[in-house]
């Protein structure tokens, strides 16, 4: 290289295996002890990892391969990188997915592993130079065929009839088909499809399963089986505005809509306790109710299905709107051990009941009275402005609750206990 006469100073830039620019600024002049001899500068380099090639399949970094399942060992190998000055030691370090097994390190770029039947996960394979700490690394992904979670061909089912459904999974060899309460599943050779039958209600739900993955996924969504009426509790009617409807201004008519989230229910045959001073049209589950007198009226929907026919009932009260002095609701209605009032915060203290009736609507006797009075200076009715009337003592059915004071009836309320 000759005998230097100056001191310069050198600058290389280098692209490190991360794609990132790194600067080194030395002296050509031995910095002491040199004299007046060049200073060698020495580069190290090593290549990255071209492919990974996988069972006969070869790919680049980041792609992902799926492998079917099994624990046949396989060759693992990267082509063999190099380095400079060339022929530096080279040690290959493998990474796996979890539960395969191999070699960690070896100097050969080639390595035989052992797969787990169904997991897969990464494979990184890392370069290193031995006589530094420069690596480079590349990897792929492996996929495994397994089962997917099963989907039904059906939502809830009313069973009039027993019927066969289907459930859809991928990579799937077999199904296991469970089913709670009267319902049975009858599934010979544990197949995607299932004959339905039962007694009483139930459900039914599904799982998949892979023989050759030895691997069983979670279950199906599970569909609620129903194979007697509608149920009461599961019914429910609702205003125009998505309310529970109770009151109404006299003369302005309301909309009404029946629903249940039970499968196979028909709705029809609305009736009103006094059809000759109300109006009532409907078309299946819906209603438009009005009426011209001041008074609470029953009104009842028939849910039906193939096994039989039920009646919702509510009630609605009537008056001239702003005449009415005290604001409240009652809940729940249909109620089993206690019927609950609660007053609205601007209800004034001097228009709240004074007594809380209930009247049979068969016989249209008093079945009990409440004195309320003494329950307005309770810490606990001031903090929730609610009243709680046990009627668990009361034969089930349906009745009338007047609440009144000294000016009169507050409202009257149509009850059903269940």
């Amino acid at each position: 290289m000759g005998t230097p006469t100056k001191t310069i100073r050198v600058k290389i830039t280098f692209s490190w295996f991360d794609g990132v620019a790194k600067t080194k600024e030395i002296n050509s002049i031995m910095a002491s002890g040199g004299g007046n001899s060049a200073q060698p500068i020495e580069v190290k380099y090593i290549s990255t990892p071209s492919s990974i090639t996988f069972n006969s399949s070869t790919l680049s970094n980041g792609n992902s391969l799926l492998y079917a399942c099994g624990t046949s060992s396989k060759t693992v190998s990267v082509p063999a990188v190099t380095t400079n000055p060339s022929g530096s030691p080279v040690t290959y370090y493998f990474y796996y997915p979890s539960g395969w097994s191999g070699p960690a390190s070896s100097s050969s770029p080639s390595v035989t592993v052992t797969p787990h039947i169904s997991s897969g996960g990464t494979i990184a394979i890392e370069a290193k130079r031995n006589d530094s700490n420069l690596r480079t690394k590349i990897s792929i992904t492996i996929t495994r065929p397994l089962p997917t979670t099963p989907t039904l061909n059906t939502g809830d089912i009313l069973l009039c009839n027993p019927q066969t459904i289907t459930a859809t999974s991928a990579n799937a060899t077999s199904f296991n088909w469970v089913t709670t309460g009267g319902i049975s599943a009858s599934s010979p050779g544990n197949t995607s499809s299932a004959y339905i039958t039962g007694t009483a209600d139930g459900t039914v739900k599904v799982s998949a399963s892979s023989s050759v993955c030895a691997y069983t996924t979670g279950y199906s969504v599970e569909r609620n089986v129903k194979k007697s009426a509608p149920k009461p509790s599961a019914l429910a009617v609702y205003n125009n505005i998505g309310g529970q409807p109770d009151f109404m201004c006299r003369g302005t008519g309301i909309q009404l809509s029946a629903y249940t989230d039970e499968p196979g229910t028909s709705f029809g045959n609305w009736t009103t306790s006094d059809p000759a001073n109300t109006y009532l049209y409907y078309s299946g589950g819906s209603a438009t109710f009005n009426t011209y007198i001041n008074n609470c009226y029953g009104i009842d929907v028939t849910a039906s299905n193939c096994f039989g026919s039920v009646q919702k009932g509510i009630t609605i009260c009537v008056d001239d709107c702003g005449a009415r002095s005290v604001s409240y609701t009652v809940f729940p209605n249909p109620a089993r051990d206690v019927i609950n009032i609660e007053f609205d915060e601007s209800s004034e203290a001097t228009n709240l009941p004074e007594t809380i009736t209930l009247y049979s609507e068969t016989s249209g006797k008093e079945v009990k009275t409440v004195d309320t009075t003494k329950s307005y200076s309770d810490n606990s009715f001031k903090s929730s402005k609610t009243l709680s009337i046990k009627v668990d003592d009361l034969p089930r059915g349906t009745y009338y609750l007047h609440l009144g004071n000294a000016k009169g009836e507050v409202g009257k309320i149509r009850i059903l206990l269940e």
